[in-house]
Formats: C-alpha cells, structure tokens, sequence
C-alpha cells in the first residue's frame, strides 16, 4: 500500500463527491428515461440538479484549475509527459460539457424543462456521467498512487494548503 498523501487525500475525497453526483444523475435518468415528460422540478430532482450545478463547476473549475496550474507541474519536473496529457485532454472535453449540463441545470431549475431541453440534458448527462467517471477513475489510479513517489512531505503540504485555499 502507497503512503497516503494530504494532497492525495483531498483530492480523493473531492473525487468521492463527484463520483457521489454523477451517480445520482445517472439513477435520475435512468428513472425518467422511459418516462413520456420530463420530470418535475421539486423534491429529490430539485435537490440534484442544485447539487449537480455546484459539484460540476467545481470540479471542472477549481479542481482542475489546480490539477493544471499546480500539481501537473510537479508530474512535468518528473518527466511524467504521458499522463499529465491525458488528463490535460479529457480536461479540454469535459470542461465544456460539465459547464453545459450544469447551466442546463440551472435553466431548469428557473423554468423546468421542455422536451427538448430535457432530451439534451439527458444526452449531455449520460456522456458526462461516462467521461467523468472514467477520467476520475485514471486520476486515482494514475495520478494519486504517483503523487506519493513524486512529492516530498514539504512540497505535499504546500500543495495541500493552495488546494485548500483555491478549491474548498
């Protein structure tokens, strides 16, 4: 077993929320994809497109703000080109799409949806459920067992306090 590291710690504890979210969207959709209308927006739906709409935009905000302009860094002095491309690629996609589908979200939540703006944020939904998901799941068992080998005690706290500062 890999020494845990603050900074690992963290950023899987953030992952654990996400993952927490998109599993719900992906239960929602799947309870309503049968459905003839799209759903009410009141109770539980209410409560997971809020959830939804802040969990996205930090994570594709700040936490990959930070993974790009801090920790990618360090995998770079460490000549650790590979990974850090992947991860900078998947960014580049679900980005824009975690952004759509938490304004989709959001217009919801001002007017509900029509069938048309439901079938898109159901599309949206499911692609991003399966990217995100995914790329989590290469984070933790990329980037987070590497972190442990590349980071020294001083440099993890450090790293641990601008996430603390930037992210949370």
């Amino acid at each position: 077993m890999l020494p845990q590291t603050r900074i690992g710690a963290l950023l899987h504890t953030d992952h654990l929320a996400t993952i927490e979210t998109l599993q719900a969207v992906d239960e929602m959709l799947e309870k309503h994809r049968k459905a003839k209308n799209p759903p009410a927006i009141e109770g539980e739906v209410k409560e997971l497109l809020q959830r939804l709409s802040k969990t996205m935009r930090a994570e594709v905000e700040k936490h990959f703000g930070f993974e790009e302009n801090h920790l990618f860094t360090v995998f770079l002095n460490h000549g650790e080109t590979g990974m850090v491309n992947i991860l900078l690629q998947e960014h580049k996609t679900i980005l824009p799409l975690a952004l759509s589908l938490a304004d989709k979200a959001d217009k919801a939540l001002e007017g509900g949806f029509s069938d048309v703006s439901w079938a898109e944020f159901r599309s949206q939904g499911g692609e991003l459920v399966e990217r995100e998901l995914f790329h989590i799941q290469k984070e933790e068992m990329g980037m987070l067992a590497a972190i442990s080998y590349l980071v020294t005690p001083d440099w993890d706290a450090k790293l641990a306090e601008t996430y603390e500062q930037t992210v949370r």
